[in-house]
């Protein structure tokens, strides 16, 4: 069974805990609360909570999970802590979860765990983040992070939590029994946005022969290399979409350029070059797709450093721009172009061994070979997801 533990500090929002604490439980996962001193722990609205022991009679090693309730002033008394920080650091070096709700985003942050990371938190605690992404979005995961808005959002952080450690399934029938429904009803099917993405691509293969299903296996490599790393849905989603548009700023590229009959000479290479940077531009004022672009600006990355544009180096680079660069280069050699025919997979693998640790991050390269030996044929297709 997995097991949790919550802090409590005098001033904790009670309705961000008690939710979270009821979820999980209904989930079967054992939920410890620690005060930060022997005896009751008195909640910013003078809810008396007992809790089951103290911060320092616990083990970070017994436990998958640590969450950080909000409210004021509970979560300047855990900032406060020392203790509470040396936890933090101690559960991400072994890298079990870390969840965060309202104003405790900011012990993370203090702590340094968020550079670089995708969160959410109480909007007017934003600019506290230190290095972190905010997203104005209930519930956001970036790998062992979960961090949530607020009170009206616990139920949710809750039941991601739950996915997480007990499994959709279980999730979704504590989320039935609960009566739990969205206010209001979600107009914009997957179904339909995914074929929006579709179409959108269509219109780039009829200007770029080169492009014609291109998008759509780099995607489907993606996410198999995505499925293997057990990223979340979310995750999930968020890669299919940078791979599927990772070449869409080839929109703005000249048709002589894109359809070129033989290799390109240098100012038609830095032309090419600036589908990254159009392409960033295409996606980042659209709401539910400019987080994306993080992936289609930095895909042509080098692990190295050696990469356009902006010459990142190593885990500097995004984490799905590092996956879609190497089923990017994959399919790219192993495709016919006018000017020479493609290599076959053993050839094209052993070019990606070759340029492990100078273009590729090696450990997602040998995912992806992983990945290739789990289906040789054909990959998945997780369209459905979307």
């Amino acid at each position: 069974m997995a097991k949790v533990l919550m802090p409590l500090a005098q001033g904790f929002e009670e309705i961000e805990a008690l939710t979270v604490v009821d979820i999980l439980r209904r989930a079967d996962i054992g939920v410890v609360l620690a005060g930060l001193l022997p005896g009751p722990v008195v909640s910013a609205r003078n809810v008396s909570i007992l809790p089951d022991t103290t911060i320092d009679a616990v083990n970070a090693g017994d436990f998958d999970m640590i969450i950080l309730p909000g409210g004021q002033p509970g979560t300047n008394n855990l900032n406060a802590d020392p203790r509470i920080h040396a936890l933090l650091n101690e559960f991400a070096a072994k890298e079990k979860l870390i969840g965060a709700i309202c104003a405790a985003t900011i012990v993370l942050a203090a702590t340094g765990l968020l550079r670089g990371t995708k969160v959410t938190c109480y909007p007017s605690y934003r600019d506290q983040l230190q290095g972190g992404i905010y997203e104005d979005t209930p519930v956001v995961c970036d790998g062992t992070i979960i961090t949530s808005q607020g009170p009206g959002t616990a139920i949710n952080f809750g039941l991601v939590i739950a996915t997480r450690l007990a499994g959709r399934h279980t999730a979704d029938e504590i989320s039935k029994a609960m009566l739990v429904h969205d206010a209001q009803p979600d107009i914009w099917d997957p179904r339909l946005f995914n074929s929006i993405i579709q179409a959108l691509l269509g219109a780039l293969e009829l200007k770029d022969s080169y492009t014609q299903g291109q998008s759509r296996r780099v995607a489907e490599y993606c996410l198999s290399v995505g499925s293997k790393l057990n990223l979340s849905t979310i995750e999930m989603r968020d890669l299919y979409l940078g791979a599927m548009l990772h070449d869409i700023g080839k929109f703005n590229t000249a048709d002589d350029v894109l359809n070129k009959p033989d290799r390109l000479n240098l100012r038609e290479e830095t032309l090419t070059r600036e589908h990254t940077l159009k392409g960033t531009l295409f996606v980042v004022g659209i709401n539910d797709l400019g987080h994306v672009a993080p992936t289609i600006l930095h895909h042509h990355e080098h692990w190295d450093g050696s990469g356009y544009p902006a010459r990142l180096k190593g885990e500097q680079i995004p984490l799905h721009a590092r996956i879609v660069a190497i089923a990017d280069a994959f399919d790219a050699m192993i495709s016919n172009r006018s000017y020479r025919e493609g290599l076959d997979k053993e050839a094209a693998l052993r070019e990606l061994v070759k340029k492990k640790g100078t273009q590729f991050d090696p450990f997602i390269v040998d995912v992806f070979i992983e990945c290739l030996s789990d289906s040789p044929f054909e990959m998945k297709d997780f369209s459905y997801y979307f």
